[in-house]
C-alpha cells in the first residue's frame, strides 16, 4: 500500500502502460529483488531510459504485491525523465 501511495504522489506519464519511467524505484534488498518475476523486454526498454538505473532497478507500476514482499524496502530516484509535454493527459487504455 506503501508504494501505490507514493506511486499516487509521484507523476506517471504513462498511467502503468509501459510507455514510460517516471515510476521508475530501486529495490533495496536484492533478497526482495530476487522474489520478483523478471522484468518483460518492454519494462526493461523503458528503465533502459530512467534516471538513476541500478542492478536492482524496476518499474513501480509492474510490482505487483503479494505476501511474500512484505517488508521489502524501495527507494525512489531524486530525479525523473517524464518526456510527456505539461498539461498532457494520457488517453484511457
Amino acid at each position: 500500500m506503501l508504494l501505490r501511495a507514493e506511486m499516487n504522489r509521484k507523476k506517471r506519464a504513462c498511467e502503468g502502460s509501459l510507455a514510460c519511467s517516471t515510476c521508475h524505484v530501486i529495490v533495496m534488498d536484492t533478497e526482495y529483488y530476487n522474489k520478483l518475476e523478471d522484468p518483460s523486454d518492454e519494462e526493461n526498454d523503458m528503465l533502459d531510459l530512467a534516471f538513476a538505473l541500478t542492478e536492482t532497478s524496476r518499474l513501480g507500476c509492474q510490482i505487483i504485491a503479494r505476501p511474500e514482499l512484505d517488508g521489502i524496502r524501495l527507494a525512489i530516484p531524486a530525479a525523473t525523465r517524464n518526456f510527456a509535454v505539461d498539461g498532457y493527459v494520457p488517453k484511457p487504455h
